[in-house]
């Protein structure tokens, strides 16, 4: 084979981070117009090489932020008795440590593309279960959400005992993404989680209503009540920031979204920084809300969902 190229999609978390860990019930859907296109082609000398936008180099020489990857590669490349020399190139951009699943994107693309160039025939079982793992690699304690809502066309519904569901309704509203510009820590965040349900006497609590609040939302969503997920979204808002997960910027960029016809306003992903997502009744009031914020973010996107 001369050369193997797989697309994949980002994602954004509607409902459901942090307590997603914990076996609560999540949701989340792809963002389409975010992509990542991983391209694998054979070298005829010299070590397997790794082209990115800030990296080029031996593969696995790359910086430790590529360590998921490089567990891929050696992972699959060690089922061959002669794997060959591999120039793997990474095309496309997802802004990376904002929520947007950019580290689930390049470790699916990576894993299904070296599956069919080196035709090793895993199942997509076993596909997903490697790309967890670097994912598990990547964040210390990843979900599976991210790499099961990167390989899907639709809102994901995904908890730890069922794995993931998709739901092919549509709510009728849009979806506000907004970039802080601030990088967010998924490994820090979840770290930061952790220990308070550790050493507080109401974190188990909040986790829990955070998973109460993700049900809601599954209701909520099959009835097509926009103006409960918003109610939804704030009072999710409102426990993230209770675990010191937001920022004076995303406060900010939250204030103003609800002030100006958002129904509802809340951090996606890991937090510390990253995105903030908006519901909105109409594409116009989001236009409207990027008007009175714009100065407060670096980039945006309208999801019709």
């Amino acid at each position: 084979m001369n050369k193997t190229t797989i697309t994949s999609h980002g994602k954004v978390i509607l409902i459901g981070e942090h307590s997603v860990v914990y076996g609560k019930n999540a949701f989340a859907m792809p963002i389409k117009a975010l992509q990542i296109k991983t391209t694998i082609e054979p070298l005829a000398v010299g070590n397997s090489q790794m082209i990115t936008k800030n990296y080029h180099g031996d593969f696995l020489s790359a910086p430790a932020t590529y360590d998921g990857l490089k567990y891929i590669y050696k992972t699959l490349t060690s089922r061959l008795s002669s794997p060959p020399t591999l120039k793997i190139t990474y095309e496309g951009e997802i802004p990376i440590e904002r929520g947007l699943g950019s580290s689930a994107v390049v470790a699916l693309g990576t894993t299904k593309a070296l599956n069919e160039f080196l035709n090793l025939n895993l199942s997509k079982k076993e596909i997903m279960k490697i790309a967890n793992h670097a994912e598990m690699i990547n964040h210390g304690k990843a979900s599976g959400l991210d790499t099961a809502t990167v390989n899907s066309d639709y809102l994901v519904s995904f908890s730890k005992a069922t794995g993931p569901t998709a739901l092919k309704s549509h709510l009728g509203a849009s979806l506000l993404i907004m970039d802080s510009g601030q990088l967010g820590n998924t490994r820090q965040a979840v770290e930061l989680v952790r220990k308070q349900l550790e050493t507080t006497q109401d974190g188990k609590k909040r986790i829990n209503q955070l998973g109460s609040l993700a049900n809601d939302f599954k209701k909520a969503w099959l009835s097509k009540d926009i103006f409960k997920i918003g109610d939804i979204f704030n009072q999710a808002q409102t426990i993230l920031a209770s675990f010191h997960l937001s920022t004076s910027k995303i406060d900010q960029i939250i204030e103003v979204a609800n002030a100006n016809g958002a129904l509802g306003t809340k951090i996606s992903g890991g937090g510390l920084g990253g995105i903030v997502i908006a519901l909105c009744p109409t594409k116009e009031i989001a236009q409207q809300i990027i008007g009175k914020v714009k100065s407060n973010i670096v980039n945006y996107w309208i999801e019709e969902i």
